[in-house]
């Protein structure tokens, strides 16, 4: 009878034991043995003697602040309110984000919208930006704009990704419009050709402009600043020569007056000259 008595007094000692250990030690946040957590990101965890464990008779509930989220194995405990005060299921001041508890949110387009310039995508969940004033989709290149790639509903130079068709040379990321000089050369618009005084305008056309691009020596621009002319003829323009620079009918006087005259000296003194000597010449044959 002695050992049986030995045997159910070394278990006494061993549970008494073990309860004093559970009463006395705790897991490593702090939870007492057996007891449920109430840790944040352990709360629906139980303090066993392996460590915390997951145990849905803890209920989430039971933590001030805390919902359950889920059923069965996939439940989960999680804050009533996100970590900006915002509730459990109710958008967040930031598009498209809505609460789910705690530090989580998650998209959901459709029901919180999005920032300015974008839109819901085509399932609703997450945002994208709005397509660019000439219709290209965010990320695509432009079928419009030569070079041009729609990035966040707005359309930037991107050569190196949405290459330059002909009639257009790559700079840096900016496709140029050109223009073909008579030699064959390339001109960008905005440019003056080696060919005085040509100039490549923004349509791609060579066209004539002294004022941008000077004169070949010895000659000078016109009174239009386009054309060049040998030099000293420069102001010198069609109404000028037949007196129309008074440009003030009868009562042109002073310097423009003179210019008329001077003009017309200029023209008709040869006329007047040749008219005399034939009349001469007539009449010497005539007598």
């Amino acid at each position: 009878m002695r050992f049986p008595l030995v045997v159910l007094a070394v278990a006494a000692v061993i549970v008494i034991s073990g309860l004093s250990y559970a009463a006395t030690n705790d897991c490593t946040d702090g939870t007492k043995y057996f007891d449920c957590s109430k840790t944040p990101g352990y709360i629906g965890f139980r303090c066993a003697p392996s460590g915390l464990v997951r145990d849905l008779t803890c209920q989430c509930e039971a933590v001030p602040g805390y919902i359950t989220q889920g059923t069965g194995d996939d439940a989960t405990c999680v804050q009533a309110k996100c970590d900006d005060g915002t509730k459990q299921g109710e958008c967040a001041a930031a598009k498209p984000k809505i609460c789910v508890g705690g530090s989580t949110y998650t998209d959901n387009a459709t029901k919180c919208g999005c920032p300015t310039g974008m839109k819901p995508s085509s399932v609703g969940i997450i945002c994208e930006y709005n397509p660019c004033s000439d219709g290209t989709k965010d990320g695509q290149c432009s079928a419009k704009t030569v070079g041009k790639k729609c990035v966040q509903s707005g359309l930037v130079d991107k050569a190196s990704e949405c290459p330059c068709k002909s009639g257009y040379t790559k700079q840096g990321e900016a496709c140029v419009l050109e223009c073909t000089a008579n030699d064959g050369s390339k001109v960008l618009a905005g440019q003056c050709s080696s060919t005085k005084p040509k100039y490549c305008n923004e349509n791609g056309y060579l066209v004539e402009d002294a004022s941008k691009c000077g004169c070949p020596e010895s000659q000078q621009a016109d009174s239009s600043g386009k054309r060049c002319v040998p030099a000293g003829l420069g102001g010198i323009s069609g109404s000028d020569l037949l007196g129309g620079a008074a440009g003030a009918g009868s009562n042109a006087t002073g310097a423009g007056a003179a210019s008329g005259t001077n003009a017309l000296s200029c023209c008709c003194l040869p006329t007047a000259l040749i008219g005399l000597v034939g009349g001469f010449v007539y009449f010497r044959k005539k007598k």
